[in-house]
């Protein structure tokens, strides 16, 4: 069964809608923001890819975003953008299932907690921060918000997150247990990561200040969400096209199945260990493409690559590749400029750890 893609919405360090990604896409550069931490050395500089919420209030009014942070505003965003983009805005879906993955979950709120509880004891730990910080505080706050009384799920499998999210969703759809499912990933950047960022490629060089196509020797650490609206292909259709395979498996003890002449995106970027993999793993003669310097480093990647898979099929063609800085990289036969030929099938492929995979294969209607 195919499953179609009736809607996107998607929020990041590139800006806000599908149509701001694509403006990025099409523009082949992004701004990326600083970030000022205080340490035990000083102060120190972090360049990050950062979303802006601002928007979430045409969506949801200020008292029921009194107490919400920056992680759910996030998740909500995406929520709605994608149901907006699918026209269900005013008439929200029946019957309708929800589930959120994420790498990190609501890392700052709780960092936040445990520093108060640390520093000041049990009596001095927010409630707010503490309901905020459980795992599955964005979930819940979507149904909430939407009166969804469906089936509800959060996932964290690192960056294996999103691959399992979607398999859960279409087996959901196969069943028939609901007729739609609003499924996406979410990551936050907050402190600690900045840190580690510090530590790990803090003298690489100059902080750059746009992410282009020549790209950049560090890596960028980016947040933001990315939502689809999912649905029976007997149901709808869509530009977006079909998600018609989700693969998650071990390449140590089993295969990947690429589909023939298609390319493929890849979660490639320069943060995980795991990305020198991608060069041996693809077939012989297959084009790739690489995207993260435009939403950043975060385990929940594989979302953004889906939506520029969909805006590709939606168009007929591959926009151009950004070009790996990393040495791992530097071999693959890259999609380097606007493709004239119609591409009506792409694939997106993610490593993690342990020899974990996720490939996503989607074609057009």
């Amino acid at each position: 069964m195919n499953i179609t893609i009736e809607g996107i919405g998607a929020v990041g360090g590139f800006g806000t809608g599908i149509s701001a990604l694509c403006r990025s896409l099409n523009a082949g550069k992004n701004h990326i923001q600083t970030v000022s931490l205080e340490t035990s050395e000083g102060p120190i500089r972090i360049p990050a890819l950062l979303a802006d919420t601002t928007s979430i209030q045409s969506f949801v009014g200020k008292r029921e975003l009194r107490r919400i942070d920056h992680y759910i505003r996030m998740a909500l965003l995406g929520a709605f953008l994608a149901l907006e983009d699918a026209d269900l805005l005013e008439s929200k879906p029946d019957h309708m299932g929800i589930i959120v993955a994420t790498g990190y979950g609501a890392t700052c709120n709780t960092f936040d907690f445990q520093h108060s509880v640390i520093t000041a004891g049990d009596p001095s730990g927010s409630p707010t921060k503490f309901s905020n910080s459980v795992h599955n505080a964005a979930a819940g706050h979507i149904s909430i918000l939407l009166r969804q009384l469906g089936p509800n799920l959060s996932i964290s499998h690192y960056d294996m997150s999103m691959p399992s999210a979607l398999l859960n969703a279409v087996q959901w759809l196969k069943e028939e247990r609901v007729e739609r499912v609003l499924v996406g990933g979410v990551d936050e950047f907050c402190k600690v990561l900045g840190y580690y960022w510090h530590c790990r490629y803090g003298n690489a060089g100059p902080l750059p200040e746009t992410a282009d196509p020549i790209g950049h020797p560090q890596v960028i650490v980016g947040e933001g969400s990315c939502f689809f609206v999912l649905s029976r292909e007997e149901i709808s259709s869509s530009a977006y096209g079909c998600i018609e395979d989700v693969q998650l498996g071990n390449i140590e003890r089993g295969s990947v199945n690429f589909p023939l002449k298609s390319p493929v995106i890849l979660g490639a970027d320069g943060f995980s260990q795991y990305d020198a993999g991608y060069a041996a793993l693809l077939p012989d003669q297959c084009r790739a493409a690489v995207y993260s310097p435009l939403y950043g480093a975060l385990p929940i990647g594989m979302a953004f690559d889906m939506a520029i898979a969909a805006l590709s099929l939606k168009s007929g063609h591959m926009i151009p590749s950004y070009i790996c800085p990393w040495p791992a990289m530097q071999d693959l036969q890259t999609v380097r400029k606007r493709e004239k030929a119609a591409v009506s099938r792409v694939s997106c492929l993610k490593l993690g750890a342990g020899g974990a995979f996720g490939l996503v294969t989607m074609h057009r209607n």
